[in-house]
């Protein structure tokens, strides 16, 4: 196994643009070879040989970063040379170029495919490398001879699972099944984070002692409390796929005692409403309506508070704010992936909270690093059986920054 994911070549002159790519991979748990990370294990080595190795047989892909500095530097060219050694012993796609300038690179081809930085962004080039990475095309801007075209590829899709210790996992599904008591997924790791994770569900399986592990799961706009029933790995050198078979806890999903009750004016429907924008766009509570106010400052307080219950919901997932802006701090430099997190985090959120029963609309889009742009519809459960369903419809500006 390479010790590498992704190994960076560039000119010094170009550093801040490896820098950053570096930064977004290892945010991710990739394992990155840039120089500046390695200054303790490069102190007192043969450089020579040491950076040989590297190219030519510790890292899974080379990104080279061309430029006129690139050309004209001696350790690139010897970087650039070990890693054609490397693609031409494997005959697959090992190198993978970045334009800077039009600058024309020995042995690196005006044909062979590239990513343009003068026409993307940076974290663009990280989504096309992490598609790579994980074995699937993605939706970017590619340029070979010198004309631009989209090429339209596969989208990852994600799964998320919320462990019994809080933590989230987003998880790349090859393919799922779900019916009315089971949930059948191909789950393909992206981070040893999410390895580690499903090796622990797959020993706590097996153990006899062990206690249940309850775990909350969204997949597309689903969501249900799940119970690990078989874990099973397969390995090849491509690609790591883990089938998961999870069994369906619906009597803890249908366990929520608050928010159902009428509180003075408020309807449940009214409290859930309030909910789901704190999901979505993280209001807090409101001004309190006339009826519940009182004048004694005291039961004021207790009204407010007993409310503040109503609205964060039971069930395993107390609603005290969205979880939104939280999530942007980790992977919102990569906009794309930071919406479909977004987006599984509040399915999540608002299905199990019983906030929502269906939902019909929910698009999120990321105007800047500092807003998500939200519009939402969706039904409630039943109260009546003779009665449709209330309607929660609303748009809105989630704010990712206090």
């Amino acid at each position: 196994m390479e010790k590498y994911d992704v190994a960076l070549s560039f000119a010094g002159e170009d550093r801040k643009y490896a820098e950053e790519l570096a930064i977004l991979l290892k945010d991710r748990g990739y394992r990155v070879f840039y120089d500046e990370d390695e200054l303790a294990d490069l102190w007192g080595k043969n450089l020579y040989d040491f950076l040989s190795s590297v190219y030519k047989d510790h890292a899974r892909y080379c990104v080279v970063f061309l430029s006129k500095h690139y050309e004209a530097k001696l350790w690139t060219n010897h970087e650039r040379q070990q890693a054609q050694a490397k693609a031409f012993k494997e005959n697959r796609e090992y190198i993978l170029p970045v334009r800077l300038d039009d600058t024309e690179i020995q042995g690196i081809p005006q044909t062979i495919g590239y990513l343009d930085l003068r026409q993307i962004t940076i974290e663009e080039v990280y989504n096309a490398l992490e598609y790579k990475l994980s074995g699937t095309i993605p939706n970017t801007v590619v340029t070979e001879q010198g004309s631009t075209s989209s090429v339209e590829g596969n989208t990852i899709e994600y799964v998320l699972l919320n462990s019994q210790d809080a933590k989230l996992y987003f998880i790349p599904v090859q393919k799922s099944q779900w019916d009315s008591t089971e949930i059948s997924l191909e789950l393909m790791p992206e981070s040893p984070e999410d390895t580690a994770f499903l090796s622990t569900l797959r020993d706590n399986i097996s153990n006899l002692f062990a206690r249940s592990t309850f775990i909350a799961l969204a997949l597309g706009e689903e969501a249900e409390w799940v119970i690990p029933k078989e874990i099973g790995q397969t390995s090849s050198k491509s690609q790591n796929v883990w089938t998961v078979k999870f069994n369906i806890d619906r009597h803890r999903k249908n366990g929520n005692p608050f928010g159902e009750i009428t509180f003075g004016s408020l309807t449940p429907d009214d409290i859930a409403e309030m909910r789901a924008k704190r999901i979505l766009l993280n209001e807090k509570l409101g001004e309190l309506p006339q009826d519940i106010q009182n004048q004694s400052g005291s039961v004021g307080v207790l009204n407010e508070v007993s409310l503040e219950v109503f609205v964060r919901g039971g069930n395993g997932f107390q609603i005290s704010a969205s979880a939104i802006p939280t999530l942007h701090q980790y992977v919102g430099k990569t906009g794309r992936r930071f919406e479909k997190f977004a987006r599984l985090i509040s399915v999540l959120h608002l299905k199990l909270s019983n906030t929502i029963e269906k939902i019909h609309t929910l698009d999120l889009k990321l105007l800047n690093s500092e807003q998500l742009a939200v519009k939402f519809k969706g039904s409630r459960p039943k109260r009546y059986v003779n009665q449709e369903p209330t309607i929660i419809e609303f748009e809105g500006i989630c704010q990712l920054t206090e």
